[in-house]
């Protein structure tokens, strides 16, 4: 039963901002990689439907030279296209020069297979024009939101910001995969989307997305000319794993879709409002605080009918 607590064995992720899902088995064992907002990726496998275990992705000494600088590893989004098998992440930039450090990476394992365990080289992709890749990003502040489909990346920024606020709307960039040029920036205002916390295409023209500080699951469907022909949308009201009947302050931050069409996010623990108040804690068991204390990430599963 979902939701669930990102934990296997013991190992549990910490901040996850990111999950995509990479493949199954012939036992439909499914995989996945997730990204956190602390500098670190795994591989997760999901046996059985809700069995986790779980494989921590090392880096080689020169991706770990060239984070070297990085005032924050910040990884937000993490998708894998499964057009071309590439993998690609997006990093949020920290500090007074933080466009020296927001943007897409693309990361590279072993032999270009994301089921090895290691990543081997990172290169910032170099989206044009510049000025406006960079005209909304601030610090924290950078492409919560990252899709790809045959022909398109998809960026959506976190949000509009002022004086800590967030505003009723925000922004999608679409990027020619092959010249890596910005073709159209699609606001979210007449939608009423407000953030963008992730973004998944399940295929050509589809593109399902996270309103975090809504709460929302959202579709925009685009026709050829990547304008919004339609959308939809979907409250989403996260409960505690094991208390369906209890619900909580979620803070979702990414998505992705398995082959059976089951969609899963990825709540990263808010921690001003993560652990529930006094008369919550009451009603729960000593592991399911525990839980919270050790600020463990929660997985949601939705199948829409």
């Amino acid at each position: 039963m979902y939701p669930r607590w990102l934990i296997g064995n013991g190992y549990h992720t910490e901040q996850t901002s990111g999950i995509t899902y990479i493949g199954s088995n012939m036992e439909n064992e499914k995989f996945f990689l997730l990204a956190d907002d602390v500098g670190k990726i795994h591989r997760m496998k999901i046996t059985n439907d809700t069995s986790f275990s779980f494989t921590s992705i090392c880096f080689s000494e020169e991706v770990l030279w060239y984070f070297n600088d990085f005032p924050k590893l910040d990884f937000e989004e993490i998708t894998y296209d499964k057009y071309t098998g590439d993998v690609y992440l997006s990093i949020e930039g920290n500090e007074e020069n933080y466009n020296d450090f927001v943007g897409i990476y693309k990361i590279f394992f072993i032999n270009n297979d994301p089921f090895d365990s290691s990543i081997v080289n990172i290169e910032k992709l170099n989206i044009q024009p510049e000025a406006e890749f960079y005209k909304y990003t601030q610090w924290n502040i950078g492409y919560e939101g990252l899709a790809v489909d045959s022909s398109y990346l998809y960026l959506g920024l976190e949000g509009f910001v002022n004086d800590k606020e967030f505003a009723d709307s925000t922004i999608i960039l679409v990027v020619d995969k092959n010249n890596l040029t910005i073709i159209r920036e699609i606001s979210t205002k007449e939608f009423g989307i407000h953030t963008i916390g992730g973004l998944y295409a399940d295929n050509n023209f589809n593109l399902w997305g996270i309103d975090r500080n809504n709460r929302r699951l959202f579709i925009l469907e685009l026709n050829e000319n990547i304008k919004v022909d339609d959308t939809n949308s979907w409250i989403l009201k996260p409960t505690i794993p094991g208390y369906p009947e209890i619900n909580y302050v979620g803070s979702m931050e990414s998505i992705t879709f398995d082959n059976d069409g089951n969609i899963y996010l990825v709540d990263d623990p808010w921690r001003k409002f993560f652990i529930p108040p006094e008369d919550v804690l009451g009603k729960l068991d000593s592991q399911t605080i525990s839980n919270f204390a050790g600020y463990i990430p929660v997985i949601f599963r939705y199948k829409l009918k």
